[in-house]
């Protein structure tokens, strides 16, 4: 049986909240079951329609044995992974890591399709690097398709998207109820995300869900105390007056 294997993020371009990533794979003779029940790329479903499809699928999927798993990098994580290398590169440990989780090596599986969204401007790159940190790869039977906007055009990859982009929507409602205000939706597009960030920026350190290192929290922060970020402590204690590392 040839199955395939979906993989995809939601939340790299925002300045807080998590990065999600979410791995999907299923049978390719039930691929079919997940157009007729409308799994779609994420971008394509408002949040109801998202959230009807992501409960379809962990339901339909304990019934039928697909396998998914989904991973979140905080604000905190990505600063942090942004400090030694930079986000693709922490992507792609991420996309590995929950491919091994998902098809384990491809032991009982007997082979298929590994299909990624890719997260780098050269697409068949990313997809070369992902493989070089799976366990044991190459895999007998598998083979790697890492292409742009996979999302729209693989259904698993759509499903994917879904599981990733309605778990970092709940966290970010959850985070936005702690604070009593509103944050939008994390994107330095949404107004109500710009006008969160003075009062996000406003204490001796940034709210610790902020993504320290992007551009927008360092004018942000500028702007509210008229000096550079603080570098996100890797020990976890804050001392005021680090520069933020050029990345």
């Amino acid at each position: 049986m040839t199955w395939i294997a979906g993989v995809d993020e939601a939340g790299r371009g925002p300045c807080l909240g998590p990065l999600v990533v979410a791995a999907f794979a299923l049978p390719q003779t039930d691929l079919e079951l997940l157009v007729e029940n409308g799994v779609n790329d994420s971008k394509q479903l408002d949040p109801a329609e998202r959230q009807r499809v992501a409960d379809w699928l962990r339901n339909e999927g304990a019934e039928r044995g697909w396998r998914m798993q989904v991973h979140s990098s905080s604000a905190r994580d990505v600063d942090l992974a942004m400090q030694v290398s930079n986000l693709t590169s922490h992507e792609i440990d991420i996309f590995a890591l929950l491919l091994d989780a998902v098809i384990g090596g491809a032991g009982d599986l007997g082979g298929g399709v590994l299909a990624l969204d890719a997260c780098h401007t050269n697409a068949h790159r990313f997809g070369e690097l992902v493989a070089s940190r799976l366990d044991s790869w190459p895999w007998a039977g598998w083979v790697m398709d890492s292409r742009h906007r996979h999302d729209e055009t693989n259904p698993a990859v759509s499903a994917a998207s879904v599981l990733a982009k309605v778990e970092r929507d709940e966290q970010v409602r959850t985070l936005e109820a702690e604070l009593e205000i509103p944050i939008g939706s994390g994107y330095p597009s949404d107004t109500r995300t710009r006008e969160a960030l003075s009062a996000l920026v406003a204490g001796d350190e940034p709210w610790e869900h902020l993504r320290w290192g992007w551009a927008t929290i360092s004018a942000a922060w500028e702007i509210s105390h008229g000096s550079a970020v603080p570098l996100r402590p890797r020990d976890g204690q804050f001392r005021p007056g680090q520069q933020r590392l050029s990345l």
